[in-house]
C-alpha cells in the first residue's frame, strides 16, 4: 500500500468516527430536551426521573470531550500526513472552515425556510 493510500484510508476512517460521535452527540441532545417536554406533557413531578437527566448531563459531557478529542487526533494526524509527505487530501464532501458553503441551488428566504 502506497502512503497516499494508506492516508486516504486513515482519513476516511477518522471522518467516519467524527460522523458517529456527531451522530451520538444529536441523538443524546435529542434525548436531552425530550425528557423534560415529556414530563411537562404527562404533568409528572420534576423529582422524578432527575438521575436519568443528570446521568445524561454526564454523558453529553462525555460525548463533547470525545468530540474535542478526535478532533485533536484529526490535527495530529494531519502533522503526520506531512510528515510522511502525503500534503493535503481531498476526502469526503465536509465544508472546511473559510469555505465559501455549498447550497446545491438553495438559499435561505424570511422565515427560516427554503427556496
Amino acid at each position: 500500500m502506497k502512503r497516499t493510500e494508506a492516508a486516504r484510508a486513515g482519513a476516511e476512517k477518522l471522518m467516519r468516527a467524527e460522523a458517529a460521535i456527531d451522530a451520538a452527540l444529536r441523538e443524546t441532545a435529542e434525548l436531552m430536551g425530550l425528557l423534560p417536554a415529556l414530563r411537562l406533557e404527562t404533568r409528572l413531578s420534576a423529582v422524578l426521573g432527575q438521575e436519568a437527566v443528570a446521568n445524561l448531563g454526564e454523558t453529553l459531557a462525555h460525548i463533547v470531550s470525545a468530540r474535542r478529542t478526535i478532533i485533536e487526533t484529526h490535527s495530529a494526524l494531519a502533522t503526520v500526513r506531512s510528515q510522511i509527505g502525503c500534503g493535503s487530501l481531498a476526502s469526503g464532501d465536509m465544508d472546511k472552515p473559510g469555505d465559501p458553503p455549498r447550497t446545491s441551488g438553495l438559499h435561505a428566504v424570511p422565515g427560516g425556510l427554503a427556496a
